[in-house]
């Protein structure tokens, strides 16, 4: 009997030069191709095993994997936002049966992939790695074999519950890579964010980046608006092209502007449509062309966009920053404001913000004040004050709503907040802990307090997509 640690891998092959065989045109796809190719190598295929099943690990892990080709097979230039929803919905069609899974994808439109697939796939605990080649696995020469390897080594051994793209040697956050070289085997990179992973001899796994796997059920969000855009700048742009862009029925454009964020402010013109058009309900952001920093407002041709309602990007790539947009408004039940507020708030890794000028409280300053009214009280009213807030706060935290009726009921303020600033209702959205905050909106508890980085309870729940809270809290 065979004892060796076995994961379950799911492979989706939607196209791309990996699976390619050349043509008197040129490389194109081959049905069953990639299969056939990769039963004939011994390092993707034990005979000794089950089909499709790899030979043990140096730590006796085999992969076993299973392949769903897609008809047609898709160059990625002719991927579009429904190939994207597919994807996600066979993810989460076949997300109970397997361990991890795999999509290979043409390169150039993979970040633009990576990025949608990492909002659609909303609670997701289980990784998802994209990859493919530059030149096809049944080249004598070529980049498939290591980027297959490496995405079935990581996918069936390590979790890292992320949308991923893995290329030469690099595991990459999905939604921060972006393509940086046509030919190079070395043809993504991530500007603004280190690579999650490593592969060597060793494989080098950055812990401290990789995002926490979600508790919730998946669910896919599909991205379903098309009506947005991006438009990159350039000296002397004429107003009437952006005219065009800005025209009905678009929703969304994302401005690719010049180094951090800024944009030309001696054509009143300019600024004039762009304000006709957010003034009318256009999202509009700003991202950086540059492939390294973020959108800043340092100096007043960046302020001027500000001034007439666009929003910045952060550090977003503009890939991810259409793929968001895109996502964002494809929720009917988002305001454009909500939307605006949403694109300029991690929700997946997408965008670092911006440290706010507040001060940072954690653990020890709540002990610190819990120990300080125990030294100089002898009033239990004074130490209940103290204990309350967090206290309350950890219920919420565990949807305990019995714990929360017996504190109410003995004096406490259900909008007292702990030593981050947060009332138990910021907690509840957080956590999606609906029964709580309807219990603390029927308590009195206001939704609209701010947090010490200036959030409120709904600020949250959108942050953290938990729609029917966010319905609860508005009061629907």
């Amino acid at each position: 009997m065979d004892n060796d640690l076995i994961s379950h891998v799911l492979i989706l092959y939607t196209g791309g030069t990996i699976g390619m065989r050349i043509t008197d045109r040129g490389y194109a796809p081959a049905k069953g191709f990639l299969q056939q190719q990769l039963r004939s190598m011994p390092q993707f295929h034990d005979p000794s095993q089950p089909d499709l099943t790899t030979p043990p690990s140096r730590l006796g892990r085999r992969i076993r994997y299973q392949i769903k080709e897609y008809d047609p097979l898709l160059d990625s230039v002719n991927m579009e936002f429904e190939d994207w929803v597919q994807i996600a919905n066979d993810i989460a069609e076949n997300y109970d049966q397997f361990d991890a899974f795999i999509v290979l994808h043409g390169t150039d439109t993979m970040a633009y992939a990576t990025s949608a697939l990492s909002f659609m796939l909303v609670n997701l605990a289980k990784p998802v790695i994209v990859t493919g080649s530059q030149l096809p696995l049944g080249e004598v020469r070529n980049d498939a074999v290591e980027n297959m390897l490496g995405a079935l080594a990581i996918a069936g051994s390590y979790s890292i519950p992320e949308v991923c793209l893995f290329f030469r040697s690099k595991l990459f956050r999905g939604n921060r890579a972006r393509k940086v070289d046509a030919s190079a085997f070395d043809a993504f990179d991530s500007g603004n964010f280190a690579p999650l992973a490593r592969v060597g001899v060793d494989v080098s796994i950055q812990w401290s980046l990789v995002r926490l796997a979600a508790k919730n059920d998946l669910r896919v969000a599909p991205i379903i608006e098309k009506n947005v855009a991006a438009l990159r700048l350039f000296p002397g742009i004429p107003v009437a092209l952006l005219e065009n862009v800005l025209k009905e029925p678009i929703r969304g454009v994302i401005l690719e502007t010049f180094g951090a964020g800024n944009a030309p402010d001696n054509r009143p013109e300019i600024l004039r449509v762009l304000q006709e058009a957010t003034d009318r309900g256009v999202v509009i952001v700003n991202c950086t062309q540059c492939m390294r920093g973020r959108v800043k407002s340092h100096y007043a041709s960046g302020q001027s966009l500000a001034d007439v309602g666009v929003v910045s990007g952060h550090d977003l790539t503009p890939e991810a920053a259409l793929m968001k947009l895109a996502y964002l408004l494809s929720y009917a039940d988002l305001s454009i404001e909500e939307v605006k507020r949403v694109m300029q708030t991690n929700i997946r890794g997408e965008l670092t913000e911006e440290e706010q000028p507040h001060t940072s409280f954690r653990e020890r300053a709540f002990v610190s004040s819990v120990a300080q009214i125990l030294a100089s009280s002898r009033n239990i009213e004074d130490v209940e004050a103290a204990l309350y807030p967090v206290l309350m706060c950890a219920a919420v935290a565990n949807d305990d709503v019995e714990a929360l009726i017996r504190m109410v009921e003995g004096g406490a303020d259900v909008n007292a907040v702990d030593y981050e600033g947060r009332t138990p209702l910021h907690v509840a959205a957080m956590k999606n802990a609906f029964l709580s905050a309807k219990f603390l909106l029927t308590h009195g508890a206001d939704p609209l307090l701010t947090d010490r980085l200036g959030r409120t309870a709904i600020d949250e729940a959108l942050r953290m997509e938990s729609h029917s809270l966010l319905s609860l809290l508005r009061g629907r």
